[in-house]
């Protein structure tokens, strides 16, 4: 059903549809991506969670119903739970302790983009924390439903893109969809420009995130 969450997805298609292409996720699909490059995203998504986390806590500070108190606690803890359950049935599988994950430097992607989102959320009204947090949950899930064709022969990698293909995370991103599409309308106008610049950094961001996991990114100096 058409709303609010169409409105701020149109403008950023052409960044959605450069994520969907991107070599990372292709070679993800196909099995052939290096495990270097999935080790070091792996390791700076272990790191964006824990802000992602906060973000969402802020968020529910911001909620103006129980519901959505509610939900966004659930979201947060979800978000910890994930780091602390997933993350860690992975690294087992990739070699890594829990103290290499917690020593990890933040790429610049990372450290942008965390920012960004703590930044807005500290600021920003309740629909713009959503606007801002929403490309996250939204294209994972796609990206997951997408992936869902392909049959890598790795077992971690189909593993991986159960979890963001699978019904119980397309229920949690359904939520904030929901969420966007009864606060977007109601939105001042320029707290509309507002969320379209947040969902559209945060778009980038992501493309950029795994465009920082294929390319190895350090920081140049």
């Amino acid at each position: 059903m058409a709303g609010y969450r169409d409105r701020l997805r149109e403008p950023a298609t052409t960044i959605w549809e450069a994520t969907f292409a991107h070599p990372f996720l292709r070679e993800l699909g196909a099995g052939t991506l290096s495990r270097e490059r999935f080790v070091y995203f792996f390791r700076q998504d272990y790191l964006y969670l824990v802000d992602f986390a906060r973000a969402l806590c802020l968020g529910g500070m911001k909620a103006d119903t129980m519901e959505t108190l509610e939900m966004f606690a659930r979201h947060a803890a979800t978000a910890i739970q994930v780091e602390q359950q997933l993350h860690a049935g992975f690294a087992k599988r990739l070699g890594l302790s829990e103290e290499e994950l917690r020593a990890t430097p933040p790429g610049p992607v990372t450290k942008a983009y965390t920012t960004h989102l703590v930044a807005t959320a500290q600021t920003g009204t309740l629909a713009e924390i959503v606007a801002c947090v929403l490309p996250c949950y939204w294209i994972y899930w796609e990206v997951g439903k997408r992936l869902q064709q392909c049959t890598p022969q790795d077992p971690l990698y189909v593993d991986w893109i159960a979890t963001y293909g699978g019904e119980e995370y397309g229920a949690v991103v359904e939520e904030q969809l929901k969420t966007v599409d009864r606060l977007g309308p109601s939105a001042t106008p320029s707290e509309q420009t507002r969320m379209q610049q947040h969902f559209l950094l945060s778009s980038r961001y992501e493309y950029l995130f795994w465009e920082q996991a294929y390319r190895l990114e350090a920081w140049p100096i």
